[in-house]
């Protein structure tokens, strides 16, 4: 009993540390790449310059998930050579996909692309993930469990995923704001499938946190550096590609999913709705998301990402519940529900009352 004890021990010792070398060794790539990228003014990532849809005065260089997409690669290429009998629960179509999408988002933020075009090639990708994910397999959903053919699923998670990649790119207009998202939603992913037995996949969303951490500690008010489509892109196919796998092959309740996105999504889609119902244009630049409204207002860059912070915390914890008690996943939902509904009215009254300044 006391050798398996000790051999126990050994084997969680080993495994904390991979996750700790799997998290730091990212997160310090990132942030030495881009800072010798700043440094350089590398033509890798270009100047946003400031308009009247923009909630900056200067000139501050996006471009930079590009890094966090390569090091994200470079972490799936190590694992592999460490678990090569693994699949990852990952699959080249999925890792090719998100690539693919970066590589759109890279072009179109130093080239320009129209809002066709990136649309029809971020549908095709999708529709890669979508297929490659998806199968006629158990959907868990509030508690209850669902045999929904590929046939009926497959249209509306591509919509998703399209919808996922763009409210990514909508929510990265703001210090810090998408930094945390992607940084506390990664990390919530990787303790979920480590506690699924994934450790593949939980190692790798590791090394995708410790990458948003990097990316994180030079995008924090002030930022010097954003996403740019590039990154906000992948970075929203990465999150889809996660839930579509984590509820079709390993089991874990789709609100889970919903819940740990619950302050991108919830944003993104009511400002969605709303310039719908007054008939405005969705596709024209705006300032009506939550967060912009709030600097707006006068809020700082800082107050808002420390608030996203501590919504996206609670949003990983009662996700966190849903995966730990399904069956309760209807009243974790509604509570979650709650909560933004309750920040966004308190968000619309401020900016109601609040003076029209920015603070850049």
């Amino acid at each position: 009993m006391s050798e398996l004890f000790v051999l126990q021990v050994r084997r969680t010792v080993t495994m904390i540390g991979i996750g700790l070398l799997s998290f730091v060794g990212p997160c310090l790539l990132t942030f030495a790449c881009l800072h010798a990228l700043l440094r350089m003014e590398s033509r890798l990532l270009v100047g946003d310059r400031p308009t009247e849809r923009g909630l900056h005065q200067q000139i501050t260089p996006r471009g930079g998930g590009i890094v966090i997409v390569f090091v994200g690669v470079l972490c799936g290429v190590a694992l592999k050579m460490f678990y090569p009998a693994s699949t990852l629960n990952l699959g080249w179509p999925i890792g090719l996909a998100v690539v693919g999408v970066a590589g759109i988002g890279f072009w179109d933020d130093h080239f320009g692309l129209s809002i066709r075009l990136r649309l029809m090639a971020g549908l095709g990708l999708a529709s890669v993930v979508g297929l490659a994910a998806l199968s006629d397999v158990q959907w868990n959903l509030f508690g209850n469990t669902y045999e929904w053919p590929i046939e009926l699923v497959i249209l509306p998670a591509v919509v998703g995923l399209v919808w996922l990649m763009n409210l990514f790119n909508f929510m990265d207009g703001a210090d810090g704001v998408a930094g945390v998202q992607g940084l506390i939603g990664t990390a919530t992913l990787a303790a979920w499938f480590a506690a699924s037995n994934e450790m593949p996949l939980a190692l790798l969303n590791i090394g995708v946190a410790g990458a948003c951490l990097g990316f994180l500690g030079l995008n924090w008010a002030p930022a010097r550096v954003f996403l740019g489509d590039s990154g906000s892109l992948a970075l929203g196919l990465w999150f889809g590609s996660m839930s579509l796998i984590g509820v079709t092959r390993i089991g874990v309740s789709l609100e889970a999913f919903l819940i740990l996105l619950g302050v991108f999504v919830f944003d993104a889609t009511f400002t969605l709705v709303r310039r719908v119902i007054h008939g405005e244009r969705i596709t024209q630049p705006h300032r009506e998301h939550l967060y912009q409204r709030l600097i707006l207002s006068g809020w700082t860059h800082q107050q808002v990402a420390a608030l996203t912070v501590s919504i996206t915390l609670v949003m990983a914890g009662i996700g966190s519940a849903v995966f730990r008690v399904p069956q309760y996943g209807l009243w974790f939902f509604l509570l979650a529900l709650v909560i933004l509904l309750t920040y966004t009215i308190l968000v619309m009254r401020i900016s109601a009352v609040g003076t029209p300044t920015e603070k850049p």
